[in-house]
């Protein structure tokens, strides 16, 4: 071993990549150290030591170009002095002369070159997070060339086929949980009819197998789940393989490591719940976001075949009123309402957990910007687009103004969903909200959306556009296309009619052309059931205060 070192740690101008941990959190330091070594022109050397947290070897899980050395974090301690040190912690006591590049934030890649300009000692990097600062090209790129192995592909894959189109991801691995996983609600909402399935992946053979037992879930099932280290709960203190203090009580053979390599791909082509903070849920998100997924995993789309277009069906009552049945509103059991903004046209009525978003992104402002400046006030990073007027209609520190619009693609002075969200950091948000307002742009910009991006959000409040336009055959599929869309992430909490066009007669039904509707991402909140509130509730306020509020008796 002493030898080994000493030549690694005689090769100038390289970055030790030291993998520790769970599968999760080794991945996001291999990737991170590969992207960092790229940035500094450095070569790569690889460390990915196995043990109890994780018993497989690096080429176990993927094809990699080059060897990785069993090298543990403690056998570097005595050589301390000969390296750059930005590991995330320090549970090894190499001392002061750490740096974690986390705590730099932002700032952290123009830290690492002028560090590493200045040293040519080896730098060792270990960092169980995905770092601000890569990019999403950079996580694809790296992915591409380390190659997970083909037959986790195909396990992957088949898992995926079974799900079908559009299912929704939930992740219950019980080791990722400092408190039981939330068994219950997650039940719950796979039993409630929602036309698509959901993926439930555990590392927990029971769990696993009391979801597999409901009609609507897929499971990925395996032949080796994580075992316990000693008799005692998944948090009891160990000591680990290494001989240190761990507070996790678990033991992963390498056959268990593999498969929850599927799980983890499987994930990550659903559209997820966020069920936990754990590495190994934000990593497959990551995995979606950056577009890996679509292009290496799902089968690639059919090219269309020209046919001669069928004449349309005329839309029916029927299917008019199984529109607006989307739109009822659900029961939250663990929250309350409130109403952010004034009293009049431009507030809205959310859970009471966007009191705590720290990120908003408000489209379409006008001059009402009540819902902005509250949000600003309690400490909410605003982000405003508005392509329509002339500048910033309020001064606030924590408002920033873009005088941008809301399209499908980046075109002239509209910007897409995925643009918008890209034009911020997401590192430490809370509750994000998504605020719009666009006068009917709303179903291009959402209908062209990656749920992914909308999966960002806790909160999603708008106001909807044109719903008198139903009984026609293209705008009832546009307006049922992006409902559907949305409630594969989301759930509607809140409706309301705005009455500056009072009620039209769509097909014999009354149905008013703007709807006020406020959606909570699915698993953020537990829901009960339909709601009960009247339509207008206490908190609603009519938007032409001269007319009476209008109510909803269809929904």
């Amino acid at each position: 071993m002493t030898q080994l070192i000493d030549a690694l740690l005689n090769e100038t101008g390289t970055v030790l990549v030291f993998c520790d941990g769970g599968l999760a959190n080794r991945i996001n330091s291999l990737i991170g150290g590969l992207v960092v070594a790229e940035r500094l022109r450095r070569h790569a050397r690889i460390l990915w030591p196995r043990s109890n947290r994780c018993g497989a070897a690096l080429g176990e899980v993927f094809e990699v170009p080059q060897q990785a050395f069993e090298v543990r974090l403690q056998d570097l301690v005595p050589h301390a002095d000969r390296l750059q040190l930005w590991p995330h912690e320090d549970d090894v006591g190499f001392g002061p002369a750490v740096r974690p590049l986390r705590a730099l934030g932002a700032d952290g890649e123009a830290a690492a070159r002028q560090i590493a300009a200045a040293d040519a000692r080896p730098v060792l990097y270990s960092e169980n997070q995905l770092l601000t600062w890569f990019t999403d090209a950079e996580v694809r790129r790296v992915l591409l060339c380390l190659r997970l192995r083909p037959e986790i592909l195909a396990q992957a894959r088949e898992v995926i086929a079974r799900a079908g189109p559009g299912f929704v991801g939930i992740h219950l691995r019980a080791t990722d949980f400092t408190q039981p996983p939330p068994l219950e609600p997650m039940l719950a909402m796979v039993r409630r009819p929602a036309g698509h399935k959901f993926f439930v992946c555990s590392d927990d053979a029971s769990i696993e197998a009391r979801f597999a037992a409901e009609p609507s879930v897929v499971t990925h099932a395996k032949t080796a789940y994580v075992d316990k280290r000693v008799d005692g709960p998944w948090r009891s203190a160990v000591t680990d393989s290494d001989g240190l203090p761990y507070g996790s009580n678990i033991e992963r053979n390498a056959a268990s490591v593999v498969q929850a390599a599927v799980d983890l791909l499987v994930l990550a082509a659903s559209v997820p719940v966020r069920t936990s903070s754990s590495s190994f849920l934000a990593l497959a998100e990551r995995l979606r976001s950056s577009g890996w997924v679509q292009r290496h995993l799902l089968p690639p789309v059919p090219a269309a075949v020209p046919v001669a277009a069928p004449e349309e069906a005329p839309v029916t009552q029927q299917e008019v009123l199984d529109l607006l049945a989307l739109l009822r509103p659900h029961h939250m059991a663990s929250d309350h309402k409130v109403r952010l903004g004034g009293d009049a046209d431009g507030g809205y009525v959310m859970p009471s957990l966007a009191r705590k978003s720290n990120l908003v992104l408000s489209i379409g402002i006008g001059d009402q910007v009540s819902f902005d400046s509250e949000l600003a006030d309690l400490g909410a990073t605003v982000l405003q687009f508005d392509h329509t007027i002339p500048g910033q209609p309020l001064a606030h520190p924590n408002i920033r103004f873009h005088g941008l619009g809301w399209g499908p693609v980046d075109d002239g002075a509209l910007r897409s969903l995925k643009t918008m969200v890209a034009m911020t950091s997401w590192s430490g948000v809370q509750h994000a909200i998504l605020k719009f307002d666009v006068e009917g742009a709303e179903w291009d910009a959402l209908q062209a959306a990656d749920s992914a991006d909308l999966a960002r959000f806790d909160v999603v409040a708008g106001e909807f556009h044109w719903f008198q336009s139903m009984d026609r055959r293209d705008a009832y599929q546009r307006i049922r296309a992006v409902i559907e869309k949305l409630r594969l992430t989301h759930v509607p909490v809140h409706l309301h009619a705005n009455n500056a066009t009072g009620i039209k007669l769509v097909l014999g039904v009354p149905v008013p052309p703007l709807l006020e509707i406020t959606w909570v991402r699915r698993g953020v909140v537990v829901t009960a059931g339909h709601s009960t509130d009247p339509i207008p509730g206490p908190l609603d306020r009519p938007n032409v205060a001269s007319r009476p509020d209008l109510c909803l008796r269809p929904f």
